[in-house]
């Protein structure tokens, strides 16, 4: 709540005794989302004010002391310079506050959570602002800030008993003080005395700083448990809150969040080291390519031209045996599919016992990792783990749908401009391209930044994926283009995921499926 309305309410009272016709002495910025206030006060003494207003934490600080750094920063708001402040207004139900100085200029501090900015009128004008981010705030008109509300009984009635439409400024903190004393269930008179309640706990100008499970908090009401400070000055609370949000807070924050990033990748890890436990099962009960292929050469007299699969008589086992057939192919070439199936088995097996070790090899390494960060106790101890929770791209959230097979990672393009930006920004010469042949569909590609040689069951996994995100989705077979990314390129005049394929290296034929 430390930007909350009836916080500010409070702080701008304390600022108008503290800064009444005290002199702007500098204004200037040196680090990013940063403005610092220096005022020489009437008695001789100097005051200042820190704005950090970043798109992740804004909120003021009111040190001592500022050192300016003689290097890398920069005045602003010049035109206030030496300029008298003449009044501290609080704007009625909105999170800001101006200062008024001499010359008709009102700098207003409107602190909106992650939209806060410094904006200048002059002669209710705008003027100039310190966050340019903000593109907006340029049509925020000084006189429109205010918001004057019907906070009455009779209003409460109109409004059916919810208080949003009178208290818009209240904060999550005080609808959750409001949910927890029961206001629903409440009739309308209670409703409002509980609402009268609240108030005069939010007037009593007791700041608590709290420690919650996302950080460091802020609070105008009782905590349940002892704060981390506890004041009646704003200003004491706000630089207590700001010390301990960088000190406590983001040594909290930080730490939850490689925390998460870890057991994230944990259960990732786990999840893949089952796949692959499931594919032992399907490898040790399924029929061997090769013995395939032997039952197909015995019987090959007894299989028609054209069918997509036939029951034959499977001597090893003295029992039937359906077999699928590719039914463009004869029966003598199904055979001869089968047996490469059977040569790329014993590597493909390699290759699978190998990403096992690799798996759990890597979950023990992460289950070791969490243990030791339960110990840390230092934002300076976090530091072997930032590299360690996550890597550059799990904290990018790619744009593309995402699948892994025994390590190749295929990316699946999600519509025509997507197509667009997955082939000719994210994938790289040396990638896999893959497409449904002669139909609009997703562009697929298969990373290969170290430019080995993708297995063939990896090439037809990937295919089975471009196939199914085509408009052959519903055929039993479709031909799926499979060529390097270097033979891809497009030229303007092309519609959005349209391109030219230089070289079509492979064309195969598989059946779309859609796997995990």
């Amino acid at each position: 709540m430390h930007n909350n309305y009836y916080f500010l309410r409070i702080l701008s009272g304390q600022l108008r005794q503290i800064l009444m016709y005290a002199r702007l002495k500098q204004c200037f910025s040196q680090e990013k989302d940063e403005l610092v206030l220096g005022f020489e006060r009437q008695n001789g003494d100097d005051f200042y004010i820190k704005c950090s207003l970043g798109p992740q934490f804004s909120s003021l600080q009111f040190p001592d002391s500022f050192h300016r750094a003689g290097r890398n920063s920069i005045d602003l708001f010049s035109d206030l310079l030496l300029a008298e402040v003449q009044e501290v207004e609080m704007y009625e139900n909105e999170r800001a506050f101006g200062i008024h100085f001499l010359g008709n200029y009102v700098l207003v501090f409107k602190l909106f959570g992650n939209r806060a900015n410094l904006i200048l009128y002059r002669d209710g004008e705008y003027d100039s602002q310190f966050q340019k981010r903000l593109k907006k705030d340029d049509e925020l008109a000084l006189n429109s800030i205010s918001r004057s509300i019907d906070q009455s009984f009779e209003a409460l009635q109109t409004a059916d008993g919810e208080y949003f439409p009178l208290f818009p400024t209240l904060g999550k903190e005080g609808q959750a003080w409001l949910a927890a004393q029961g206001y629903e269930n409440l009739h309308l008179k209670d409703r409002w005395a509980l609402l009268q309640k609240m108030l005069q706990i939010l007037d009593d100008g007791t700041f608590y700083v709290v420690s919650t499970p996302k950080g460091i908090g802020f609070t105008l009401f009782p905590p349940s448990s002892d704060p981390l400070f506890q004041t009646t000055d704003p200003i004491a609370a706000l630089n207590q809150f700001y010390v301990l949000h960088y000190s406590v807070g983001e040594f909290t924050r930080e730490k939850r969040q490689i925390q998460e990033g870890l057991e994230r990748n944990l259960a990732k890890s786990q999840l893949y080291l089952q796949e692959l436990q499931k594919q032992k099962v399907i490898r040790e009960t399924n029929v061997p390519f090769e013995e395939i292929g032997n039952i197909l050469m015995a019987f090959l007299h007894l299989i028609p031209e054209g069918e997509s699969k036939v029951v034959l008589d499977d001597f090893y086992r003295n029992q039937p045996i359906t077999i699928k057939l590719n039914s463009t192919l004869s029966p003598a070439a199904n055979a001869e599919n089968y047996y490469r199936k059977g040569k790329n088995f014993s590597k493909e097996l390699a290759h699978w016992e190998e990403n096992i070790a690799r798996k759990q090899q890597e979950i023990a390494e992460i289950q070791q990792r969490i243990a030791s960060l339960e110990s840390v106790e230092t934002r300076k101890g976090l530091k072997p783990f930032l590299a360690l929770a996550t890597d550059k791209k799990s904290t990018e959230e790619l744009p593309f749908k995402q699948f892994e097979i025994e390590g190749w990672v295929i990316w699946v393009g999600k519509n025509a401009k997507n197509n667009d930006l997955l082939t000719l920004k994210y994938a790289k010469k040396q990638d896999i391209w893959l497409h449904a042949r002669d139909v609009s569909g997703s562009h697929v590609i298969v990373r290969n930044p170290q430019n080995k040689t993708v297995p063939a069951f990896v090439i037809e996994k990937a295919a089975s994926l471009a196939a199914y995100f085509s408009k052959r989705q519903t055929e039993s077979l479709c031909p799926v283009i499979v060529t390097s990314k270097k033979y891809v390129r497009k030229t303007k005049d092309l519609l959005p995921g349209m391109v030219i394929v230089d070289r079509e290296e492979e064309v195969v034929l598989v059946k779309p499926e859609l796997w995990n």
